[in-house]
């Protein structure tokens, strides 16, 4: 049907039937076919061009400012493990090649994922939420190492939407209940990926933080890679974060300690001594957790999604409206994905639960000489 449709009618239309037929949740791009896209990028930079006409190239600071885009680090563009932005990349790499017929259909201009996926798509089991000014390959990579193994496909808006069709995506995006990021996270995902790097928050992005709100409503399993203090919307917010994390997680762990030191002294001492360790572990407890709410409530500050800003005006204004009041749902989300995170991957040290000022040192004179 997208063929005769081509045939027909030329242009775009074929693939503009196909975008509109096959949902969203089969917009999808496997790991290989992710993997074997950064090798592209990667021969691509070595090689300057290829046959399809791509070309990445890091404008200068000058032909920034005439073009409107924001300037590129050089160091950035030519790191192995950050990579020129998602901008350059669509520009120079995903455009040009995606301009080209797919096997099945013959029709030009399918998404990048739907050029490799023409015949049937590809479901989207992760959802991957991303900003655009981030280097290709922070983002490739971090989605790689973190792919679930029964995961089929990845739903990655450049690489799943069509992007030589602004048309047709300003079309899909105008309400945001009906994007294709909502659509695909109705479908209710295995996981969403939110990919902190280093170039730019990714919830300093009015549509990212869109993701965020969809996926806390509908309940859809969200986990957070990458540096967590690169989700800090305040750029001079970073060693606040750092240490709002490290108090966070430190509370956490004390709370944990004092209630299995509770659990113990119920089942292993004598019912006074019991009693005593009991009320003292009760009053430690509040301070723990107000010294956890003290920290996330910092966190909170330093990655308020309520800065996060959209190109387009009517786009934010829709999705401010999708939002609601919201937000601070959406920072209290953030911060304890963040916390887990850092409570999965950082191994626990001894946490020593002290009665009063003092006590390692009268510890360790007692020690001396019993």
């Amino acid at each position: 049907m997208a063929e005769q449709c081509q045939n027909d009618k030329g242009g775009t239309a074929g693939a503009e039937l196909l975008h509109t037929e096959l949902p969203a949740e089969y917009w999808g791009i496997s790991l290989q076919q992710l993997q074997d896209f950064a090798e592209c990028i990667r021969q691509l930079l070595q090689t300057g061009t290829d046959p399809a006409g791509c070309k990445l190239l890091n404008m200068g600071r000058e032909e920034c400012k005439r073009s409107g885009v924001p300037h590129y680090s050089d160091a950035k563009f030519t790191d192995p493990s950050i990579g020129p932005n998602i901008y350059q990349v669509n520009r120079g790499f995903v455009k040009p090649i995606t301009k080209q017929q797919d096997a099945i259909h013959a029709v030009p201009c399918l998404s990048y994922a739907l050029l490799k996926n023409s015949e049937r798509g590809l479901l989207c089991d992760i959802f991957v939420s991303h900003a655009w000014g981030e280097g290709v390959f922070e983002l490739t990579d971090t989605v790689c190492r973190s792919w679930l193994d029964k995961a089929e496909g990845a739903y990655i808006c450049v690489l799943s939407n069509p992007q030589n069709m602004d048309h047709l995506i300003a079309r899909l995006v105008s309400t945001p209940s009906e994007s294709p990021f909502y659509r695909v996270l109705l479908c209710r995902p295995l996981m969403v990926l939110m990919v902190a790097n280093s170039s730019v928050p990714i919830h300093s992005r009015l549509w990212c933080v869109y993701e965020a709100h969809c996926a806390r409503a509908m309940e859809v399993s969200v986990t957070v890679i990458g540096d967590p203090t690169h989700f800090a919307t305040n750029k001079n917010a970073k060693k606040s974060v750092r240490r709002a994390i490290r108090d966070a997680v430190n509370a956490h762990r004390k709370e944990q300690a004092i209630e299995q030191a509770m659990e113990d002294a119920a089942s292993d001492m004598d019912i006074i001594a019991a009693g005593i360790y009991h009320t003292r572990y009760q009053k430690m407890l509040p301070r723990a957790e107000r010294a956890r709410r003290m920290a996330m409530k910092r966190m909170e500050t330093a990655l308020d999604v309520r800065k996060a800003q959209c190109g387009n005006t009517r786009d934010a204004d829709a999705i401010r409206s999708q939002i609601g009041d919201h937000a601070d749902d959406i920072n209290a989300m953030l911060c304890k994905l963040i916390v887990q995170d850092h409570l999965k991957r950082v191994p626990a040290g001894p946490c020593k639960l002290t009665w009063y000022p003092g006590q390692d040192t009268v510890e360790g004179i007692s020690a001396m000489f019993f």
